[in-house]
């Protein structure tokens, strides 16, 4: 008979697949940041640009982040995986557009 959890974040096996997508998440943040440094440190106008698209992400993910946080006040995981799955395509998209030939 399979225990029954009154919410979703009760469930031990809920709180570590969101450790696992957090950690794994953190791993691919770590290669984009070098693949970022990389551009920019090349200098010029693609490092100039690369520097200032960092900087306009980052600042949409917050908010997006926050809107997401916001509308999940009161539920058992505060967005938290909701959080993390934006913040995995945000890497996704900046992995593919910097590893491009």
């Amino acid at each position: 008979m399979t225990k029954q959890f009154p919410a979703p974040w009760m469930n031990p096996a809920y709180s570590l697949n969101l450790m696992w997508q957090t950690t794994r998440m953190t791993l691919d943040a770590q290669a984009i940041i070098a693949l970022r440094l990389a551009k920019i440190a090349t200098g010029g106008a693609a490092g100039q640009a690369e520097a200032s698209l960092m900087v306009n992400e980052k600042l949409r993910a917050l908010g997006e982040s926050q809107m997401i946080a916001l509308r999940a006040l009161g539920t058992p995981d505060g967005g938290a995986a909701r959080i993390t799955r934006l913040y995995q395509r945000k890497l996704a998209a900046n992995r593919k557009r910097l590893t491009k030939a």
